[in-house]
């Protein structure tokens, strides 16, 4: 977020114009303000930016545009940005008709330290509001681009960003930032972290890391397998229940009630993940066994469709007798 500062000489340029402006009773003849040359400036400059093609100059001015350069602008009431901070106004805000790209112009004619936040308080404010308008389903965030006509004595010295002015925190980094900037966020993604890397750190948060990248039941066993036995004293309270979690998330609550039992028994998570281990080991053999009993039975129904006798149907599925010949029963109900 930056500041375009345009000064006092660039708005008296601009005044040149339109003089006649200057002259308008509405704006110099008001009998509540006071005609110090500030007011009246204050006055003017305000009274002079709603309209559209005095702003568009000093946007394209304070930018750096081309000044044939075609801007669409809407002009937003100041109450649409301000909901939430009440005496807070900008002096002109403006937006591109087909994007949500605002322009707010603030006049000032004293030098405010504080200028960098009061912008991004409105920054905030103007992408809030736009969030609403779309029912939070824009494409992209609003832009908000601020500018201060600065019409007071001597050169603005406050600070035009407020990177500029936050508290610094030295860096390794090889960048030419030192972390982040407004709206801008460092990244820890457990996908750019290998199992190995993840492992020799000692860390509690290294481990729930690990856990998180476990892809199904069964790595889930293994990474438990590895860590726990690292897991230090001050860390065992934590490590059960993050366990606790996990077998809730993953079983189902009925069935990790008995390991969760155990664990709340004795504490002995080690023991609990062989449980779980060799539980898991033997519903796989079940399934394994299954699964050629199953392909045994349509074996044998095929052959029984050949004509073939239940004792050499028996002998080539090493199936016995009695199955057989349920299977053969089941064809000839079908």
């Amino acid at each position: 977020m930056s500041i375009k500062v345009f000064t006092k000489n660039d708005y008296i340029k601009s005044l040149k114009i339109y003089p006649e402006l200057i002259k308008n009773k509405d704006i110099l003849e008001d009998e509540n303000v006071n005609y110090n040359i500030d007011n009246k400036h204050d006055k003017i400059i305000k009274t002079i930016l709603l309209r559209k093609n005095e702003a568009e100059f000093i946007i394209k001015k304070a930018l750096k545009l081309n000044k044939n350069k075609k801007l669409d602008l809407i002009s937003v009431e100041n109450e649409y940005i301000t909901v939430d901070y009440r005496g807070k106004r900008v002096d002109v805000i403006y937006k591109l008709k087909d994007k949500e790209i605002y322009f707010l112009i603030e006049h000032q004619s004293t030098q405010d330290k504080n200028m960098p936040y009061r912008i991004l308080e409105y920054e905030v404010e103007v992408m809030r509001a736009s969030f609403i308008k779309n029912n939070y389903l824009s494409k992209a965030y609003a832009r908000v681009i601020a500018i201060v006509i600065y019409t007071g004595k001597g050169k603005w010295k406050p600070n035009q960003s407020i990177e500029e002015v936050q508290e610094k925190l030295e860096s390794d980094r090889k960048k030419e930032k030192e972390y982040t900037g407004i709206g801008e966020y460092n990244l820890i993604d457990i996908n750019e972290y290998s199992k190995e890397e993840l492992l020799k750190e000692n860390n509690l948060i290294s481990k729930i890391m690990l856990i998180e990248k476990a892809r199904g039941e069964q790595e889930l066993i293994e990474i438990l397998d590895k860590i726990i036995p690292k897991v230090k004293n001050n860390e065992k309270g934590e490590m059960v229940r993050i366990i606790k979690y996990i077998l809730i998330k993953d079983l189902g609550k009925e069935e990790a009630k008995k390991y969760i039992k155990k664990l709340e028994g004795d504490g002995d998570m080690l023991a609990v993940i062989q449980t779980l281990k060799e539980d898991r080991k033997r519903t796989l053999n079940e399934a394994k066994a299954f699964g050629r009993l199953e392909e045994a039975k349509k074996l044998a129904r095929k052959l029984l469709k050949k004509n073939m006798s239940v004792e050499e149907v028996a002998e080539l599925t090493e199936l016995n007798k009695e199955e057989v010949i349920k299977q053969k029963n089941i064809i000839k109900n079908k």
